[in-house]
């Protein structure tokens, strides 16, 4: 592995670090302000809606003054003004004003991070980017456990303020990347943003972009909404719980990413996959008995899956003049489910209880292993 791949790796565990912890964070503070699950959804869908814009404009800027350079002008200061903020916060705008910071260091984050792998790695794109997951669901682990243990222990305020600190460590892969990109040369009749226009891209561009969005359909709301406050709320654990089992959960993701990232993507997988996600999600919020073991099968079932997600996006991005852009349009309708849900999951939750969303969220992401499958065998 080059140099300027492990500092790329680096920025990405300290990032997931922080964001993990965050992820954890955020949700079971409001909740102990006794602000309800819908507000809370509210709240967090910010991140996802001001995302997808603020991705793409990252990105188009990428592709031309060089991925590197992101990465030091945006990320770093973002994740440390975003716990900065959160460490301050005493109501629900100041929360919001910390989602709007964390959403830009989170699509700065995404708008080059496939980028500078691609680039990095060239012949291993596919490999190194899957493996890259597991690098986030380590460093995210870790965070979860961290937030639970300190929120135990410390307290919010004091483990916020240890993540600041964390934080203000990204400058120093940052900063020693800041040579490693390479820019495009843009003709002087043509404006920066002229990349953004969404025309031109094949219908396999945008089926590729469905598949995506069942992917997140299926996780995002669950992991960053919907399980903490059913762990807290429902099953009544305590903090120091809660950051264990999203410590394992993502750890389990993590070593299987690790371990089938060269098995064949074929029918095979995505049958199985699909009907432990289906079975899983049925008992997830059956019973306390089950729900531990359903949370590891789930987080191994995400694990196992997530080479659809990553090969899918290379075979239409991969050898595009323009490909951060090209991965934030194939991103747009994933972001755009993410504030949806995130929006909708308090109502549903209140409305027909989290048993039936847990299955909808199960049957999601079986329609995103066949429509992967379809999308990679297509000539």
């Amino acid at each position: 592995m080059c140099e300027a791949l492990k500092r790329v790796n680096a920025i990405t565990f300290l990032n997931y670090f922080v964001s993990g912890a965050l992820t954890l964070i955020i949700p079971l503070l409001l909740l102990a302000h006794h602000v309800s699950v819908v507000d809370i959804g509210i709240v967090l869908s910010i991140l996802p809606l001001v995302f997808l814009v603020a991705r793409l404009l990252f990105a188009a800027m990428a592709d031309y003054i060089g991925w590197s350079h992101v990465f030091l002008l945006i990320n770093w200061p973002s994740t440390f003004l975003s716990c900065g903020i959160y460490y301050f916060a005493s109501s629900l705008p100041v929360f919001a004003l910390g989602k709007i910071v964390e959403s830009l260091r989170e699509s700065s984050y995404w708008a080059v991070s496939r980028t500078a792998i691609y680039h990095l790695s060239p012949t291993k794109a596919g490999h190194e980017a899957t493996k890259n997951n597991a690098t986030i669901w380590i460093s995210t682990a870790l965070g979860g456990a961290a937030a639970g243990a300190g929120i135990a222990y410390l307290g919010f305020s004091s483990i916020i303020a240890l993540l600041t600190i964390v934080s203000a460590f990204i400058g120093i892969p940052a900063l020693m990347l800041w040579r490693s990109s390479s820019s495009i040369t843009l003709p002087k009749d043509i404006h920066i943003m002229a990349s953004l226009n969404p025309k031109g891209r094949s219908r396999l561009f945008w089926l590729v972009s469905i598949a995506l969005m069942f992917n997140t359909l299926a996780i995002y709301p669950l992991v960053n909404l919907l399980l903490p406050a059913f762990m807290s709320q429902q099953l009544g654990y305590n903090y120091l719980t809660i950051g264990i089992l999203f410590m394992l959960y993502y750890a389990i993701s993590a070593i299987v990413t690790y371990l089938t990232v060269r098995y064949s993507l074929n029918f095979s997988r995505a049958l199985t996959l699909t009907i432990i996600s289906v079975i899983a999600s049925i008992f997830l919020g059956g019973s306390t008995t089950f729900f531990v073991s359903c949370l590891f099968i789930l987080a191994f079932v995400r694990g196992y899956g997530i080479g659809f997600f990553e090969h899918s996006v290379l075979k239409v991005s991969k050898g595009s003049k323009n490909i951060s852009v090209d991965i934030g349009w194939l991103h747009a309708p994933m972001r755009i489910a993410e504030f949806s849900s995130m929006v909708s999951a308090g109502f549903l939750v209140q409305y027909f209880g989290y048993t039936p969303v847990f299955l909808t969220a199960g049957l999601f992401f079986g329609v995103y292993c066949f429509l992967s499958l379809f999308i990679l065998k297509k000539k």
